[in-house]
């Protein structure tokens, strides 16, 4: 799979989809979660492009914290009738477990917004020899 999609799921370069964008690929390791590389080891392609590039990601953040609490309390409250306290609880652990994972795919899409895929790059650096 190349692309726009490989990058935001699989934290990769949205350029040419071969580096890694943070230093540590689990975003369950809490200390490094926020921890991307300066730039692609493999193209060059800038992480950061400039100072408070990333706060546009908290509109994704949020967005997509709101789906991942919406929907499960929706159908544990109304078509299961948990008691409410029980949806909050069960929600809240949902998005305390959830949160790393949506820290880093609303900053994936947000750079993928900006920065597009070049194929013809990918396949050049894929032919490389040194590969």
């Amino acid at each position: 799979m190349e692309g726009p999609l490989n990058s935001i799921f699989f934290s990769k370069c949205p350029k040419c989809n071969l580096g890694d964008l943070y230093e540590d690929n689990n975003p369950w390791h809490l200390s490094k979660l926020g921890k991307m590389k300066i730039a692609c080891p493999v193209c060059g392609q800038k992480y950061v492009p400039e100072t408070g590039f990333y706060y546009g990601a908290m509109y994704i953040s949020y967005a997509l914290s709101v789906v991942l609490i919406f929907i499960p309390a929706s159908i544990m409250y109304f078509k299961f009738e948990v008691e409410f306290r029980n949806v909050l609880f069960t929600v809240l652990g949902i998005y305390l477990l959830g949160f790393p994972y949506i820290f880093r795919l609303s900053r994936n899409i947000w750079l993928n917004i900006f920065v597009r895929f070049d194929p013809e790059l990918h396949n050049r650096l894929m032919r490389r020899p040194d590969k």
